[in-house]
C-alpha cells in the first residue's frame, strides 16, 4: 500500500474491493430480522470497541518504540562526535610535537 492508498483510507475512500464488500454487507444486514438484527448490532459495537482498543495499543506501542530508537540514535551520536573531538595522542605524536619545536 502506497502513502496516497494509505492517506485515502484515512480520509474515508476505501478501495473499490472494499466499498463492494461494505455494500454486500450491508444489504445482508438489511435483510435480517429485528432481533437478530439487535444481536448483529451488539455484536457490532462489541468488536468495533475491542477494535478501537488494539489500534490504541499497536500505536502506542509504536510511538515507544520510536521514542527508544531515537534516544538511541541520540546517544550514538553524542558518542561519536564526542569520539571524533577528543582524539588522544599518542606518544609518539607527544614527542614529535616537542622536537618540531627545536626545528
Amino acid at each position: 500500500m502506497t502513502h496516497k492508498e494509505f492517506f485515502n483510507v484515512l480520509i474515508g475512500k476505501p478501495p473499490a474491493e472494499i466499498e463492494l464488500e461494505i455494500e454486500i454487507r450491508k444489504r445482508e444486514v438489511e435483510a435480517l430480522p429485528e432481533f437478530v438484527m439487535k444481536q448483529y448490532c451488539l455484536d457490532l459495537v462489541k468488536e468495533n470497541k475491542l477494535q478501537d482498543f488494539l489500534i490504541m495499543a499497536a500505536m502506542q506501542r509504536i510511538t515507544e518504540t520510536e521514542t527508544k530508537l531515537l534516544r538511541v540514535e541520540m546517544a550514538l551520536h553524542h558518542h561519536t562526535k564526542n569520539l571524533r573531538q577528543k582524539k588522544k595522542l599518542t606518544l609518539i605524536d607527544r614527542f614529535k610535537a616537542m622536537l618540531s619545536v627545536f626545528r
